[in-house]
């Protein structure tokens, strides 16, 4: 895999990818976490939304088992993955309407991550940070000799 510039989320890429790439007609989810002693990893969830195949949503109670399940092992929550099938790494409206309220982050300091599949093989992987009025994103992978060149619709 093609490495871009240092971000600690990198470690998770390739079971990232994995993760996406095993899940081809469906957005893959979940979280990224990081416990004590051990790189970034991604805690995957079956994804809730009634269209899986156009977005993601994460069961509340799946969410909480596993906040409540890291909070007892001390971890931290990095980010919130998701891929999708087509379109690029960016967030869409839907990724955006999902992760803010009242125009401010529901998830303060917790990154959104995108990975971007083309024809069910990943493309890129986009990490999202919050910059004080927008998301910025940032590719942390792409596909050796691939060209990521659209994103969702606004």
């Amino acid at each position: 895999m093609d490495r871009l510039p240092e971000e600690p989320l990198q470690a998770a890429v390739p079971r990232l990818v994995a993760l996406a790439e095993a899940e081809p007609g469906r957005e893959a989810c979940g979280l990224v976490v990081a416990l004590p002693g051990r790189p970034p990893e991604p805690w995957p969830f079956a994804n809730a939304a009634p269209d899986p195949s156009r977005r993601f949503e994460l069961a509340p109670r799946d969410l909480l088992t596993a906040l409540t399940r890291l909070d007892e092992l001390g971890g931290a929550l990095l980010a919130i993955y998701h891929s999708h099938l087509s379109g690029g790494p960016g967030l869409s409206a839907a990724d955006l309407d999902a992760a803010l309220a009242g125009g401010q982050p529901l998830w303060p300091g917790v990154a959104q991550l995108v990975v971007a599949l083309e024809q069910g093989r990943a493309v890129a992987v986009r990490c999202h940070r919050w910059a004080g009025a927008s998301f910025e994103g940032r590719d942390l992978w792409r596909a050796p000799g691939g060209a990521c060149v659209r994103d969702p619709p606004p």
